[in-house]
């Protein structure tokens, strides 16, 4: 196992581009370059610069690479469908230009399921025909990826209609390999309910790409049995730095080890922008622990 390390805009609590209370980007790139990293991903199509010259330019000027961009779209709209694709190809012709490998593709957090993140039992699912143009959107996505060279990597989401277990094998097996690969959070898999080390193993040959996310136990537990939505709980602080929650990241090790996964893991921390809270102390302590924690421990 060789493990490469990045972390993303999202740690700086960059969901969406046009957030008022979004630290500029300059500002994320010198501190994700400033904690140790040495790669990111794009955010939010519009947040980064788009234009290929500027967008190199404010990369290389830190030591920075591009690994990897975000697809977080209504997935489960048909309507948006040729959007989405549209907003596929403009991102994977950043991506390419940047040299980057993967792309991230979420269903947007939407009612009622945000307000159901968790709730394994109970969410709402989608009947068969909304799945049905799900995965024929996700298709769709596969293939303007390939066109362009670009790994595309699903990835299940709280807040979501691809969530829990029985939502990421339904499309795992209704994805076929060669158009969607995955991306495991183990944050997101506490989250829902999975071991991320089972998923891991289950799906070893569809993992091309790591989010290493860390929650905590106290936090997840009250929002579940509340019915809290997922942004709350994020300004809740439902994620912490890596080591200080639940997740149990020598069994992760362990497995990524038994897999022989070699490739890129992005740390990622969900945050609210507006909570001012010290994103750069956050990563460099979850840098340092997958230093010590993990990678230490392989050599």
């Amino acid at each position: 196992m060789e493990l490469k390390i990045a972390n993303a805009p999202c740690s700086w609590g960059i969901e969406f581009a046009d957030n008022p209370a979004n630290p500029t980007w300059q500002t994320v790139l010198d501190e994700i370059a400033g904690a140790g990293y040495g790669a990111t991903e794009l955010g939010p199509l519009g947040y980064l610069p788009t234009d290929k010259a500027a967008l190199n330019e404010a990369l290389s000027v830190r030591s920075l690479g591009l690994i990897a961009g975000t697809l977080f779209v209504h997935l489960h709209k048909p309507e948006e469908r040729d959007e989405i694709l549209e907003k596929t190809r403009v991102t994977c012709q950043i991506l390419k230009e940047q040299g980057a490998d993967f792309l991230v593709v979420i269903d947007h957090v939407s009612s009622p399921r945000t307000d159901q993140a968790g709730q394994v039992e109970t969410a709402t699912r989608l009947n068969d025909e909304q799945w049905a143009e799900m995965m024929e959107t996700l298709r769709g996505v596969g293939t303007v990826c390939a066109e362009y060279g670009i790994t595309p990597t699903l990835h299940a989401h709280a807040g979501t209609y691809i969530e829990y277990r029985d939502e990421l094998d339904k499309a795992m097996r209704d994805l076929p390999p060669e158009l969607m690969s995955l991306c495991v959070d183990t944050g997101h898999c506490i989250y829902a309910g999975m071991d991320p080390s089972e998923v891991l193993r289950t799906y070893k040959d569809r993992v091309k790409y790591l989010h290493f996310k860390d929650i905590n136990a106290d936090v997840h537990t009250v929002s579940v049995k509340a019915g809290t939505d997922f942004y709350t709980a994020i300004g809740n602080n439902i994620f912490c730095p890596l080591g200080q929650g639940c997740v149990d990241f020598d069994e992760v090790r362990q497995t990524l080890i038994e897999i022989d996964f070699n490739g890129w893991v992005t740390v990622e921390q969900d945050t609210d922008p507006a909570a001012k809270s010290d994103a750069k102390t956050d990563a460099e302590k979850s840098r340092a622990f997958i230093e010590k924690a993990v990678i230490a421990k392989v050599a």
